[in-house]
């Protein structure tokens, strides 16, 4: 495949998964709609970060490496989804009424906050380098040029950044939070129960993963004492 095609198809397969909900998505949209624009973006900012580093490693096979510390995705798995898990609880619980006029205010948590909120959640499913992983053999050899894959890297913390401005803007728009106002807590609810979901997918998919690896562990050490 000559680069462009690659360049073309990697990032077309990407931007397909921006219609695929998921925690990202949830989390960018309720900080928008719950703390206005700023908020909203700057939780998005983290997400985009996350994008760029599990992309990255993908991208320059960094993850063959990390293969070999398969525990460490385990255990990813499991503080994220507890971070999520966290969060999930705190917006189902939210009790307090939305001010439309965020924007204006100061924000009720440092930037910093809303930052990190977003890289936990693109960081805690480290499933994603594997799906970049996937996405990159079929569009990617070994002859691939350097300057190629610098592109396509290029391409997709862009693409996640438009994509991320997009949601903050449409969901920051006046009309758009006086509908979200009437309805915040039902909406907060939902959104509370899904993340909610999705932690509780990541915790289990991390306890059982770290189950396994230890079982095998202690077969193989069993086989072993007996070998000898």
């Amino acid at each position: 495949m000559d680069p462009l095609h690659s360049i073309i198809i990697t990032l077309f397969l990407f931007i397909l998964t921006f219609f695929n909900p998921g925690a990202n998505l949830f989390i960018v949209v309720q900080t928008t709609l719950s703390s206005g624009k700023k908020a909203g973006l700057t939780c998005g900012y983290g997400v985009v970060l996350g994008n760029a580093i599990y992309s990255g490693l993908g991208l320059f096979g960094l993850v063959t490496l990390m293969a070999e510390f398969g525990s460490l995705f385990s255990l990813i798995k499991i503080l994220g989804g507890l971070y999520l898990l966290y969060y999930a609880v705190s917006v189902f619980n939210n009790k307090t009424q939305l001010n439309l006029s965020t924007e204006n205010t100061m924000e009720s948590f440092p930037s910093g906050v809303y930052f990190r909120r977003g890289l936990i959640s693109d960081l805690s499913n480290p499933q994603t380098v594997l799906f970049f992983m996937s996405i990159f053999s079929t569009t990617i050899s070994p002859s691939t040029p350097l300057w190629t894959k610098l592109v396509i890297w290029m391409g997709i913390v862009i693409a996640s950044l438009i994509w991320r401005i997009i949601l903050c803007q449409t969901f920051s728009l006046t009309s758009v939070r006086r509908t979200y106002s009437r309805v915040h807590k039902v909406v907060g609810k939902g959104v509370g129960l899904i993340l909610g979901g999705l932690a509780t997918r990541l915790i289990y998919q991390g306890v059982s993963e770290l189950v396994v690896k230890n079982h095998h562990s202690r077969f193989y050490d069993h086989v072993q004492a007996i070998t000898i």
